[in-house]
């Protein structure tokens, strides 16, 4: 797949809402701040670090009822299609529940760009699948 329709998946607003969550405020821009509701009232807070359209998203995470933390999402050219890395720094205790959320957001992020995007409604139940497994 080319970085330039994985980039819109990680930054389009539009595109954001069916793989992670609702972009309520901010640009994917250097020095900006950008707001992602994840569910009705939970809301996460990230300040852009790093912004190379479709190579670098490098910003901080940032839920009240977490320590901050940072990811980082490098795209790299794999012959005719992209590599993607994620990785998310800072999490301590949290990472054991993150790698299964990280997983079945980019499951969901994965058919949204093949065209095939999954139902929102079956997202607790994809991650409790992982969780059990």
């Amino acid at each position: 797949m080319p970085a330039d329709q994985i980039w819109w998946g990680l930054t389009d607003p539009e595109a954001l809402p069916r793989w992670l969550g609702k972009l309520t405020s901010g640009k994917f821009v250097v020095g900006n701040s950008v707001t992602i509701q994840h569910a009705e009232g939970y809301f996460c807070t990230s300040r852009i670090q790093e912004c190379e359209p479709e190579r670098i998203l490098s910003m901080t995470w940032s839920f009240p009822d977490e320590p901050p933390s940072h990811v980082k999402i490098v795209l790299t050219p794999a012959g005719a299609s992209t590599h993607l890395a994620l990785q998310h720094d800072g999490l301590g205790i949290e990472a054991v529940d993150y790698l299964p959320g990280w997983h079945t957001h980019l499951l969901y992020l994965e058919a949204l760009l093949l065209g095939q995007p999954r139902s929102m409604a079956d997202f607790w139940s994809t991650y409790d699948g992982l969780t059990d497994s």
